[in-house]
């Protein structure tokens, strides 16, 4: 550990150790020390998350888009959830501890403020265009990793109508207790991707076929009762 930062090595330990605990493999003493780890990579994502958001506003400004740009750092518990939920993942390689977030008017823009992302002097190492292949979930946007001071931060681009479906996923999810933007076959899930294929199609100037709207009302009625 240098100044207070794990190695990569000593996180990836953690990760597993924590993984055990949950497993009740190991003791509570042993989960504590992993945990510390876990907190101390956290705060060491913290001024590289600045100078992305500080970035990002920065790229949106030189491509004349206009975009709300936001930063967030993974809470401590949501970290430790997402490695209990992926077994496989090393929590040394997460790639979303630090985000940013830049909302804009249109595709166009998006497509304008991702170039500008892509193409500046930041290492970009790894992404997904959930535009082009949105997910099963309904889920829109362009993700872009990039490398600042060595720790990888998540750039996140939507419009302002993928955006709106996100919170609107977001409520939901804090409804039911379920994380609604994953991939699933819940109701509310199934509701949820049919609204956002149709806001996918308004959004772009398309007519919504009849057999999509009739589709999107029967799966209304069908997550209706599970809705609080």
């Amino acid at each position: 550990m240098s100044d207070g930062v794990p190695s990569k090595s000593q996180v990836k330990k953690a990760g597993s150790t924590i993984r055990k605990y949950f497993r009740e493999e190991v003791d509570f003493d042993v989960a504590v020390d992993a945990v510390a780890v876990v907190e101390d990579w956290r705060r060491a994502h913290y001024i590289p998350l600045v100078s992305a958001n500080n970035g990002l506003r920065s790229r949106a400004r030189t491509a004349g888009v206009e975009a709300e740009v936001t930063q967030r750092l993974k809470r401590r518990q949501t970290i430790m959830d997402k490695v209990q939920r992926e077994p496989t993942l090393d929590l040394s390689r997460m790639q979303d501890i630090g985000g940013c977030r830049a909302v804009v008017e249109s595709i166009d823009d998006l497509r304008r403020l991702e170039e500008r992302v892509k193409n500046g002097r930041v290492p970009v190492v790894g992404g997904a265009d959930y535009i082009a292949e949105p997910r099963q979930s309904g889920y829109r946007g362009v993700h872009v990793i990039v490398e600042y001071q060595g720790r990888q931060i998540e750039i996140q681009l939507r419009t302002t109508t993928m955006h709106s479906w996100a919170l609107a996923a977001e409520d939901f999810s804090q409804m039911l207790g379920l994380n609604l933007k994953q991939d699933g076959d819940h109701p509310v899930q199934l509701f949820l991707a049919t609204a956002s294929e149709m806001m996918a199609l308004l959004e772009t100037g398309e007519e919504i076929p009849d057999p999509l709207r009739a589709l999107h009302e029967q799966r209304r009625l069908d997550a209706l009762p599970l809705l609080p």
